[in-house]
């Protein structure tokens, strides 16, 4: 304390002829004029400050009366000693200028005006340096030039010399764009949320600028757990959204964003919420040629598949439009899919129980054939209830092509072989309800008869004749014909028209394989011997025969 006072009044007893040019003093602003500004250092009398050497260029001042400034001694005159203000702080700004720069630091200039090449910045309202034109934006170039002008910048500085110095702001902005990428980076790896800017809506999502270094996508279905229906309502470009990353490549800088992975997932207590075979009530949201989206809460939608919608055959708009308030049963919960199937159907009795009381195992019944394929058909017997017909199960003879038979739209009458209402399956029969043309074949021919078959089928190696209702027998063509291989099957066909009936001897009975093979030729040279033992029979019972008659019977 007793130091402080000696140096007080040391100071104070000063004499003016103590000070030298070039002092550096401490003072307070006395009074302030047009052209000078009074400052008491301590002396009797005030020193001189030009007044030009405080005042702004827009007028105003850089210090006030009352205000301690610090000084330096530029010289004497008449008037008393003469203040510098600037020249002292002109000398701190440029040392300090000098030490940010060596430090890497950046410095915040004030652009004041268009030069050539460039721009003449202003920093601490006191040194003047320049920024080029290449160094004054990065990624966006600047519309106008006069767009930065009057505006403060963060740059850094490149270059002092000779009183000036050159400073860049794409530098600046470079390095803090990718301090910022770093500091992105850290909070996406630590699972933080994001701040964005909406940029842009594209195909499925929308761009959004995260904190302004970095462009994440973040799609449609990641805007909330509820549906949507105009995203482009939802959000609009300018908007300033919160969001967590889902998905990142470092590398490429490709980030997939989330809205809804910020808020709770309504999924995770779905199982404590719903059970399967419950009713609930929910809302059309959106209907699709396969089925029908309800939402049960918000983010919560199950779907109706087209199958689930009625046991009758319906059209979805016929039952269904979206908006509608709808009661379904709650078919299965997947919530680590996302996923829950819903039925409207199932209000209603299954016709399918309905019918089980009504037919039994081996019952008759009468439909409508609903569809063909080709291992099979379809016949609807009630409105809900199909039945199937496998391709062995139409007749006892082997069938190939199903259409050749039957048609959509046919009626036919079956016999119920199978029927199970929890798996909705019933598996009906036709040739059931006619006589097994195999049953008792042995009593009704032998290999040896002579039989007459139509021509139902001609195939690459032979002719299907149809000897009785649903048995056919194969005809080789080696068996038609002699000389088979000189004949093409066009001209079997030609030969063997399609309804046209043939005898033929049988060579070959297999019941086990249902299978009776008939030879032509063998008939033929049966026919011979026949015919011959009927000739040789008149011979013997004949007298008074000529040789005339004889050759006349030849002929």
């Amino acid at each position: 304390m007793e130091d402080w006072i000696k140096d007080l009044e040391a100071f104070l007893e000063r004499r003016p002829e103590e000070l030298k040019i070039g002092d550096r003093v401490k003072g307070v602003v006395v009074q302030v004029l047009k052209d000078w500004t009074f400052v008491d250092i301590g002396l009797k009398k005030e020193v001189l400050l030009p007044t030009s050497e405080i005042t702004r260029e827009d007028g105003s001042l850089r210090v006030k009366v009352g205000e301690e400034i610090e000084a330096l001694v530029v010289g004497r005159s008449t008037e008393g000693w003469l203040l510098s203000y600037l020249k002292l702080r002109e000398k701190e700004l440029w040392e300090q200028l000098r030490s940010l720069k060596e430090k890497g630091k950046p410095i915040e200039v004030k652009v004041l005006e268009v030069v050539k090449g460039g721009y003449k910045v202003e920093w601490k309202e006191l040194l003047i340096g320049f920024m080029p034109l290449s160094q004054s934006y990065f990624l966006e170039k600047p519309e106008t030039k006069e767009v930065l002008v009057g505006k403060s910048l963060e740059v850094e500085v490149l270059k002092i010399e000779g009183g000036q110095f050159v400073v860049s702001r794409r530098t600046y902005l470079e390095k803090e764009r990718e301090r910022r990428k770093k500091l992105l980076w850290e909070k996406i790896k630590k699972g933080e949320p994001i701040k964005g800017e909406v940029k842009q809506g594209v195909e499925g999502g929308f761009l959004v600028e995260l904190e302004g270094v970095l462009l994440g996508f973040l799609p449609f279905k990641e805007l909330s757990w509820a549906r949507v229906k105009n995203p482009q309502d939802y959000l609009k470009v300018g908007d300033k959204i919160e969001v967590k990353a889902i998905s990142w490549d470092e590398v490429k800088e490709k980030i997939k964003l989330s809205l809804k992975a910020l808020l709770p997932d309504p999924w995770k207590e779905i199982s404590q919420k719903y059970k399967e075979g419950e009713r609930v009530r929910g809302r059309v949201s959106k209907i699709f040629p396969f089925g029908a989206f309800v939402e049960l809460e918000p983010g919560i939608e199950g779907l109706i598949p087209l199958s689930e919608f009625s046991w009758k055959r319906s059209k979805i708009e016929e039952l269904l439009k979206e908006g509608d308030l709808v009661e379904v049963v709650i078919l299965s919960i997947n919530p680590e899919e996302k996923r829950l199937t819903l039925s409207l159907k199932k209000l209603e009795p299954s016709p399918w129980e309905i019918l089980s009381k009504e037919i039994k195992v081996g019952s008759e019944v009468t439909g409508k054939v609903k569809s063909i394929t080709g291992y099979g058909m379809f016949v609807e017997i009630r409105e809900g209830v199909d039945g199937f017909v496998h391709i062995s199960q139409i007749s006892w003879d082997r069938i190939e092509n199903l259409r050749e038979f039957y048609k959509e739209g046919d009626e036919v009458k079956a016999q119920v072989l199978e029927i199970d209402p929890l798996k909705q399956r019933l598996t009906l029969s036709i040739k059931n309800l006619k006589s097994n043309p195999w049953e008792g074949i042995e009593e009704r021919y032998k290999v040896g008869d002579i039989v007459e078959g139509k021509i139902k089928k001609i195939l690459e190696h032979g002719l299907l004749l149809e000897i009785e209702p649903e048995l056919s027998a194969w005809l080789p063509f080696s068996e038609l014909i002699e000389g088979r291989k000189k004949l093409s099957l066009e001209e079997i066909k030609k030969s063997y028209p399609l309804e046209n009936k043939i005898k033929a001897k049988i060579i070959l009975i297999d019941r086990e394989n249902r299978k009776i093979r008939l030879s032509h030729l063998e008939y033929l040279k049966e026919l011979e011997k026949e015919e011959l033992r009927e000739y040789q029979k008149q011979i013997k019972s004949s007298k008074g025969i000529t040789l005339g008659d004889i050759l006349r019977k030849l002929s």
